[in-house]
């Protein structure tokens, strides 16, 4: 990622002093007539040297970024915006230098030098303005103060110089004249590089309270957008003092692996990269002046990334193995049980102070007290509650590597790297300042920079220096990348979940809320948040699914089921409606079914009693006119209802293989002499056929006229088949087929695939029950982004109000709700 433009690295002594500079060289012309270069002027040993292509572009490119507008007034940004009253005259037509030189603490005086122009400098076209000329030997100054500022211009051989120091001034023209200036040129940048940052004895902040040096100098070429900032250069150290860049040398960078596993709501993270852990270490040792016997851990041995992550109370580390059985193993005397946590072992870690022994300052104050493993990845934190939140946004694919600010980072950033610095929202504007300015308190932390969700400062070792790039851009709502899952909401149930949750209506924020029923038969109600808003007591399970209802036409919603001997109506705020319950003597043996026959709210209740079928309307009362007589066996299946054509047929299936295909008012409609042997696959609609999947693998098709066509299936015993309107889906272990379209899935127990409509689209969903993951794929056999997900029961998905993203609920642990958000 270097710039093509990078050629050499040339040194420059000027009064006893070595100052590394860099030659960029771009095909500008280097002739000229006169013996000066414009570094020729920029004198002694400068903490910081600025090259500026064109000075108007460059003032109309910070105005209009938001990153700018949010800088604390220091002196560079001054002199770069044209905020300084006197510098902001200066209309240079080509190249400008501009080289800092501390005063103190928190003050620098400046040069600027760039080619003279007649139309260059005019102070005298504004009022106020008090100027008088100093003599220097046989050199002239100017004493120009406008306002509460004051500078010295001058000059010399067709180039203007304005200084804020008479000292300064003088001393670049002393030195200008020596022969040491001619050695060679300092900076060749030609017009190609819009910004040029140089910073001399470069120290990096590598947490609140710890500033390494870094390197002899910090070179950035400088793009600025109205996106945000990128940038890429050059670090270098030419110190016989050790520097830190420095503690990578003999190592080559790694690709960064790290992000796949990277929670994305970590405030700071430092990733650095090994393939020889002994030499790295080795050098840490130098560099912090460490002589003792330590030697390199053996859990290291097989580790090539190490993150250090900082959140908002405590701090985590994540490695990458490249054999994990090895790590495992160095891993264990340190390891003892703890807990599991969705199907992870979470161990305590026995050796808390390992990492900063080893790794200090690049890890300075990490403790972990817990040890876990995400295939890979090697994770230890401070605290429970951490390793929690880094297990569900692995398991839920929430992590920094699906993350769009991330995806759109990448693309300036190399592969692999040495060391890679990250900032997160709040904290990204320190990382802004500490990467440009190298001061991480210039810019404020502001409103307008919410949409800036990543700094990234990037450093890779080549030989004698390190290749830098650096990226933060705005990452805005309407650029978001579909396809990524986030957790909104887990909540815990005082027991375990009876049975898998749905969603719920909510008439006045039209969202979903969810209901869930526990293994002590309690009934809740949560938010779409995952607040619990009531919780009822029920004496029973409820058999099978909860129903959503409208009997009081009003647009309110209504809870409808049955236990074993009642059948519920209970609103949403979770108090029954009247007349209901109905209470049965004898025991209810299938889930209720509903029928809404013309989609006017007029429902029937199907309550199913071994043979028999009762249908009860909204107000509770037994439908009279249904006048079914029962069944002659045991009834298998929960009564179906369906609309073919004007025709209504409500199906009955027994256990002597008896299928009764009835009409509404329970006569016989077709007469079907074959019987079947039926599976639990419900009765399925295809075209204008009833489809009955038996238990011995065929599909029996069933005409309106009652005529039989068999088909055998050579499937598996875990078969299954489902339609839903044009989407039909079939599942033959891991053979997935979609409207014919074949996705062979991971060998593994699946959930039978469920349909769900969302925004006008299809979706399927099923559940691997081995590895507790949910996959979600479209009507076209694609697999979302994000997916699959962490889950261990059949998931059901909704449309959001207003929005185009979607909710899946899904059990987690035992007794846990986890609501996911897909984009």
């Amino acid at each position: 990622m270097i710039p093509a433009y990078f050629c050499s690295v040339r040194t420059l002594k000027k009064i006893g002093l070595t100052i590394v500079f860099l030659s960029f060289v771009i095909g500008c012309d280097s002739t000229t007539d006169s013996k000066y270069e414009l570094e020729d002027f920029i004198p002694g040993d400068p903490s910081i040297v600025v090259s500026i292509a064109n000075i108007e572009i460059l003032q109309n490119d910070l105005d209009q970024n938001e990153v700018f507008k949010n800088i604390e007034k220091n002196e560079l940004h001054r002199l770069l915006s044209g905020e300084h009253a006197i510098v902001k005259l200066i209309k240079p037509k080509s190249k400008s230098l501009i080289g800092l030189y501390k005063k103190d603490s928190a003050n620098y005086d400046f040069t600027l030098v760039t080619k003279q122009d007649s139309t260059l400098f005019s102070p005298d076209s504004i009022g106020d303005v008090i100027s008088e000329t100093l003599s220097y030997g046989e050199v002239s100054l100017n004493r120009v103060q406008i306002e509460n500022e004051t500078a010295f211009t001058m000059v010399r051989d067709s180039f203007f110089l304005i200084s804020s120091s008479q000292q300064l001034l003088q001393e670049t023209l002393s030195e200008a004249d020596t022969e040491q200036s001619n050695l060679s040129k300092v900076i060749d940048l030609g017009d190609e590089a819009e910004l040029l940052i140089i910073r001399n004895k470069e120290k990096i902040r590598l947490s609140d309270s710890l500033t390494e040096a870094l390197a002899d100098q910090l070179a950035l070429n400088i793009s600025i957008a109205a996106d945000g900032i990128r940038a890429s250069g050059v670090a270098l150290n030419n110190d016989t003092l050790p520097q830190l860049i420095d503690v990578f040398k003999g190592q080559n960078p790694q690709t960064n692996a790290i992000a796949a596993a990277h929670p994305v709501d970590a405030e700071t993270s430092l990733t650095f990269t090994f393939n020889n852990p002994d030499s790295l270490f080795n050098n840490l040792k130098t560099f912090r002046a460490d002589f003792s016997d330590l030697a390199t851990h053996p859990i290291f041995e097989t580790i090539t990334e190490v993150c250090d992550l900082q959140f908002k109370n405590d701090r985590a580390i994540i490695m990458h193995s490249i054999d994990a059985a090895l790590t495992n193993e160095a891993l264990i005397p340190y390891l003892s049980e703890n807990s599991s946590f969705r199907d992870v072992d979470v161990y305590d870690f026995s050796n808390p102070e390992i990492f900063i022994n080893q790794f200090a300052p690049l890890v300075n104050k990490t403790r972990p007290i817990l040890a876990f493993r995400l295939e890979q990845f090697f994770v230890f934190t401070e605290s429970m509650l951490t390793a929690e939140k880094i297990i569900t946004g692995f398991k839920s694919n929430n992590v920094l590597m699906n993350s769009t600010f991330f995806k759109n980072a990448s693309r300036d950033l190399a592969t692999a790297s040495s060391m890679l610095l990250m900032q997160f929202n709040d904290e990204v504007s320190r990382g802004i300042a500490n990467a440009i300015y190298g001061d991480m308190d210039m810019i404020r932390r502001s409103e307008s920079l919410k949409d800036y969700r990543l700094s990234a400062l990037q450093f890779s070792y080549d030989r004698n220096f390190a290749h830098v790039n650096y990226v933060c851009t705005e990452t805005v709502a309407s650029k978001q990348i579909t396809g990524s899952v986030t957790q909104v909401s887990s909540n815990s149930l005082d027991t375990d979940v009876l049975i898998d949750p749905q969603f719920f209506s909510n008439h006045r924020t039209g969202g979903k809320d969810i209901v869930v029923q526990d293994m002590a038969n309690k009934l809740h109600l949560l938010s779409s948040n995952g607040k619990l808003l009531w919780s009822k007591n029920l004496q029973d399970p409820v058999l099978g699914k909860i129903h959503e209802v409208d009997i009081l036409r009003n647009g309110k919603k209504q809870l409808a089921f049955t236990t074993k001997n009642k059948l519920h109506v209970i609103d949403r705020n979770g108090n029954t409606v009247k007349p209901f319950p109905i209470n049965f003597k004898d025991e209810i043996t299938q889930p209720l079914s509903v029928f809404d026959y013309d989609n006017n709210r007029k429902y029937r209740f199907a309550i199913v009693q071994d043979e028999d079928v009762l249908l009860y309307d909204s107000k509770g009362k037994i439908v009279t006119g249904f006048k079914f007589k029962g069944a002659g066996s045991k009834i298998v299946l929960p009564v179906q209802h369906m609309r073919m054509g004007n025709k209504d047929y409500i199906l009955v299936a027994e256990e002597k293989g008896r299928l009764h295909v009835l009409s509404r008012v329970g006569k016989s409609r077709i007469s079907i002499d074959k019987r079947f042997k039926f599976s639990d696959i419900p009765i399925a609609e295809e075209g204008s056929n009833f489809v009955v999947i038996t238990s011995n693998k065929t599909k029996e098709s069933i005409s309106q006229r009652g005529k039989v066509s068999s088909q055998k299936l050579n499937v598996s015993d875990s078969y299954s088949f489902n339609i839903d309107f044009k989407t039909k889906v079939t599942l033959d272990d891991n053979l997935l087929r979609i409207n014919g379209i074949l996705v062979e899935l991971p060998f593994g127990i699946y959930t039978q695939p469920a349909l769900y409509r969302a925004n006008r689209q299809t979706y399927i969903t099923l559940t691997e029950t081995q590895e507790n993951k949910v996959y979600v794929y479209n009507t076209s056999g694609e697999l979302i982004s994000g997916f699959p997900i962490y889950g261990t029961s059949t998931a059901e998905i909704a449309g959001r109000n207003r929005t185009k993203s979607m909710r899946l609920l899904v059990k987690g642990e035992n007794n846990e709700v986890i609501l996911y958000e897909v984009q």
